[in-house]
């Protein structure tokens, strides 16, 4: 089969598509996907390029990607048909998910071994032309849940600012937030995805155009937001400390991020703890089947350009998602 694997820590050019990789075989527990497509992350090419601490004890060569959506074909000697059929994942159910924070192996290839646990059904009246969207759900998604609900606490009627309204988790922060109860959200972006933004729910701050620390300031009468989601942080985190209102909170999304400034000044700051699982998929999937987390998918590359969605993605400015067709 066709597999994505990198030999050594560097850029985009070190992933190599291997077309005789070995077709895995399941653990006891562990469920046979055939792949369809692949989400892609920021965390992807911080693995690949060493500069995440997922990387320190990564046995190379690994595997890339971390969350996809395909087709179940099999199932470990754990996992009988009575089993299957009561978590929804008989043969032929179109699945997606993500490996547990304890896997570290790749799901970029045309079959992957993965834990039963790390999979939800994909309801059947989804079209096949919206797989790409539930290939780039999960670990978006239970990042966005882990901010807002585990870190942040958004309560009823606290304001927010989301820094990156419009990646792929910025997109799913706004409404999350709100569904929290947030009287406003403000998110910053491009001023092209100023429109994105607004159809998000939020109230868009060009920071292309405009100082966004003023038009914080001014939008809140100079008294500042009650919590901030920055999934930025290298150039925003320490000017957010400066807009948040007194008792406010702010949660940084790169999990190396430096929380002492904030500490430091009596604030309130956190990095999310991603927790992975059935019920918190479903809770993805609820929200994505009813229009309430809109999703969006920005490019769809073959397998074999897995370089040149790694370089969009190290640009920065991708709006929603970049997913890899696995098929193609």
């Amino acid at each position: 089969m066709r597999e994505i694997r990198f030999d050594s820590f560097g850029g985009p050019e070190v992933l190599t598509l291997h077309t005789d990789a070995p077709t895995p075989e399941p653990g006891p527990d562990e469920v046979l996907v055939e792949v369809s497509y692949v989400g892609l992350n920021p965390l992807d090419f911080k693995i690949r390029d060493g500069s995440s601490g997922r990387a320190k004890n990564l046995e190379l060569p690994a595997g890339t990607g971390r969350e996809m959506a395909g087709v179940v074909i099999g199932a470990g000697s754990g996992l009988d048909e009575a089993e299957l059929g009561s978590r929804g994942l008989t043969p032929g159910t179109r699945v997606f998910g993500m490996r547990g924070m304890g896997d570290s192996r790749g799901v970029a290839a045309e079959v992957i071994a993965i834990s039963a646990d790390d999979l939800a059904p994909i309801p059947g009246e989804v079209p096949d032309e919206d797989l790409p969207r539930w290939a780039g759900l999960a670990l978006a998604g239970l990042t966005a849940i882990a901010t807002v609900q585990d870190a942040a606490r958004v309560e009823p009627g606290q304001s927010v600012l989301v820094h990156g309204g419009t990646g792929g988790v910025g997109q799913l922060l706004i409404p999350m937030a709100l569904e929290a109860g947030a009287s406003v959200v403000h998110a910053t972006g491009r001023a092209v995805n100023a429109e994105r933004i607004r159809e998000l729910g939020a109230q868009p701050i060009a920071y292309d155009e405009t100082d966004w620390i003023q038009a914080i300031m001014d939008a809140t009468d100079g008294n500042g937001v009650d919590v901030v989601l920055d999934t930025h942080y290298h150039h925003t985190f320490l000017p957010s400390l400066d807009v948040l209102a007194p008792g406010g909170r702010i949660v940084a999304l790169p999990s190396l991020a430096d929380l002492s400034p904030a500490l430091e000044r009596g604030i309130e700051a956190r990095i999310p703890q991603l927790v992975t699982g059935r019920d918190r998929l479903d809770q993805l999937a609820q929200g994505i089947r009813s229009g309430r987390f809109p999703l969006e998918v920005s490019e769809v590359l073959p397998l074999a350009q897995i370089d040149e969605a790694h370089r969009l993605l190290e640009d920065g400015h991708t709006r929603g998602k970049i997913v890899l067709d696995a098929r193609a």
